[in-house]
């Protein structure tokens, strides 16, 4: 993938206790099940934008805390990349493809940074204005050539900002 993807925190990996086993089961689940739920994914017309202006707010504040060191720059990051997350999570599930797409970029660039400086916030700040956009356009699907065009501009920037961190 991209360079900056490469420079990631460790991940603690916690596996399932024999309760929550116990509780699901184990083995393959029923192909007709799977078709239903796919089904209901596939056909799926719930407005989004409660829940996306939820994690956009989030991000918004968060934004805001940072810019004025209202809170750490570790709870920054945090606190960003939780709001990214779920609306990368969430976004596809509401046929918001594009928002999803450029989410995935965005956590890649947080969970790569160990501080947050300003030309980080403007990055990320960035993102949250385009993604506020989409979902106020009710751009649903990935955007297609112009959806292409955001998310390669997005790793551009991402790029450069590492890139302009490594130049000794």
């Amino acid at each position: 993938m991209r360079d900056y993807f490469k420079k990631r925190k460790k991940v603690r990996i916690i596996k399932a206790n024999y309760l929550l086993q116990a509780k699901i089961g184990t083995g393959d689940i029923d192909p007709n099940i799977i078709k239903q739920c796919q089904k209901i994914l596939d056909d799926n017309d719930i407005d989004f934008s409660p829940l996306a202006r939820e994690f956009l707010d989030n991000l918004k504040n968060t934004i805001q805390k940072t810019k004025t060191g209202e809170i750490s720059q570790n709870d920054a990051i945090d606190n960003m990349t939780q709001s990214i997350m779920q609306l990368k999570a969430n976004a596809p599930i509401f046929h918001y493809k594009l928002v999803g797409n450029l989410a995935k970029v965005m956590m890649g660039f947080l969970e790569s940074l160990d501080i947050i400086d300003d030309d980080a916030i403007e990055i990320v700040e960035a993102h949250y204005l385009t993604l506020n956009t989409i979902i106020e356009k009710k751009m649903r699907g990935d955007g297609g050539e112009y959806g292409e065009k955001l998310k390669r501009e997005l790793i551009g920037a991402c790029e450069r900002y590492h890139n302009s961190r490594t130049i000794s």
